[in-house]
């Protein structure tokens, strides 16, 4: 079930929707579990998903504050070094420093394989009958190549802005600036015309927020992108809904259709 503050979105007027793909579009959390544990670390892990998945944030998002230049793909490739780390996996015999490594780097190379979540292609085909779309992601161009031409063929993009290119991650606002004055510059789209759309509340409803970006929260229920209790309160987002799909549904009933 959608919820919609008194300040609802005026569907029939916006000309463009932005979004952020891995955790939106595509299952980050999923994709980042099951490539882990994958490699020669996988058994040292902890089974629980959501330590996992919480403990591989914090090394990703602080080597990511460290190191804002790197790809995504060497951001979590070092996040997972460390953890390996924190694991004492090495210190403990159970691996070598070069079977760490190994598994580092086959890991950071997987994110273009992460699956897209199952309501992700029909409902971006609904939405791009509307408007305009562009991903804005934290991802390196590489990777996101990668899952354009697989978990995510079948959708068309107006034009994508990445993290690569800006040489900023989000939360940092200048990504946002980024969007809004390409979209202005380069697609005639003001900000009044745009909703932006995402699931992760640390990485872009906050900055949404700062921004005075109408927004979307899509609640995928998972662990990873900041604490969810009184999200709505906090990040003032006009509109959530639990997948794509019933957002474009949403959208839909806005048209008529």
């Amino acid at each position: 079930m959608a919820f919609t503050t008194a300040a609802n979105i005026p569907w029939t007027r916006i000309k463009a929707l932005s979004f952020d793909i891995y955790g939106t579009l595509i299952d980050w959390e999923g994709g980042i579990a099951s490539t882990a544990r994958a490699t020669a670390l996988g058994p040292h892990l902890p089974k629980d998903h959501r330590q996992l998945m919480l403990r591989i944030e914090e090394h990703d998002t602080t080597v990511q504050m460290e190191q804002p230049k790197w790809k995504q793909s060497e951001v979590i490739t070092e996040g997972l070094r460390r953890y390996a780390k924190e694991l004492k996996v090495v210190e403990e015999g159970k691996l070598t420093q070069d079977q760490v490594e190994q598994a580092c780097e086959q890991y950071g190379k997987g994110i273009g394989s992460y699956p897209a979540f199952s309501d992700t292609i029909e409902a971006i085909q609904r939405l791009a009958k509307h408007y305009k779309l562009f991903p804005l992601t934290n991802v390196d161009n590489a990777s996101y190549k990668q899952t354009l031409t697989g978990p995510l063929d079948g959708c068309t993009f107006t034009e994508s802005y990445t993290a690569e290119d800006i040489g900023s991650y989000k939360p940092d606002l200048a990504n946002f600036r980024y969007l809004l004055d390409h979209l202005k510059n380069d697609h005639g789209i003001e900000q009044a015309d745009l909703v932006h759309v995402a699931q992760s509340l640390f990485h872009d409803q906050g900055p949404a927020a700062k921004m005075h970006l109408q927004s979307v929260w899509v609640d995928r229920q998972g662990f990873m992108g900041g604490e969810t209790e009184g999200a709505q309160d906090k990040f003032a987002f006009q509109v959530r809904v639990e997948s794509l799909g019933e957002l474009a549904g949403v959208v839909d009933k806005a048209f008529g259709a």
